[in-house]
């Protein structure tokens, strides 16, 4: 051992000292907590727009009780909202940030104004969802034929439908009050 006994405190050496041009990292400040004026300011919703909004829920809830019950059910089938009912379809139609009778008459647009071989391209593309939603549209508003049950292959199931759809002759008017009713 060296001249230091066990009872002697280790000798410590100065710390270092920061030269002149060493960045000064200020220490982190106190937040206060918001006031009431101010959390509104920060995403809480006003008064005004929570009334706005409930009115356009009730406007959209007194419109689907004036729909007839085979368009409501189409409706609840095309949104996948848990039932036909006023609530539950109202509820569906105002969470939804966009509408899959949109994309279904897109589909259609894109597939009726096509060659065939385009039209068998697009529908390959479409998935389980989008060719059911499209199906339900062209039952719904045409008189075409369509199968009862889409193949589970893609190619297959757009070989089986690339006919009737190219075919189909929808209905505009109730197409477009189907439209309306899932607008938000």
């Amino acid at each position: 051992m060296s001249e230091q006994t066990v009872l002697d405190p280790p000798v410590q050496a100065d710390p270092p000292e920061a030269p002149d041009d060493a960045p000064v990292v200020p220490k982190p400040r106190k937040r206060r907590a918001p006031s009431a004026k101010s959390a509104g300011k920060r995403g809480r919703p006003s008064t005004r727009t929570v009334k706005a909004s409930l009115r356009r829920i009730a406007v959209k809830a007194e419109e689907i009780a004036e729909t007839d019950d085979d368009t409501r059910l189409l409706a609840a089938e095309l949104t996948g909202a848990p039932s036909p009912g006023i609530a539950d379809l109202t509820t569906t139609i105002m969470a939804a940030k966009t509408s899959p009778l949109e994309a279904a008459v897109a589909d259609l647009t894109i597939i009726q104004a096509g060659s065939v071989p385009e039209a068998v391209v697009h529908l390959v593309g479409m998935s389980q969802p989008e060719l059911q939603a499209l199906t339900q549209l062209v039952d719904a508003f045409s008189d075409q034929a369509l199968p009862g049950e889409l193949p589970a292959k893609s190619t297959d199931a757009a070989l089986v439908l690339v006919d009737p759809v190219r075919a189909a002759q929808i209905d505009d008017s109730a197409l477009q009050r189907l439209l309306a009713l899932l607008a938000t």
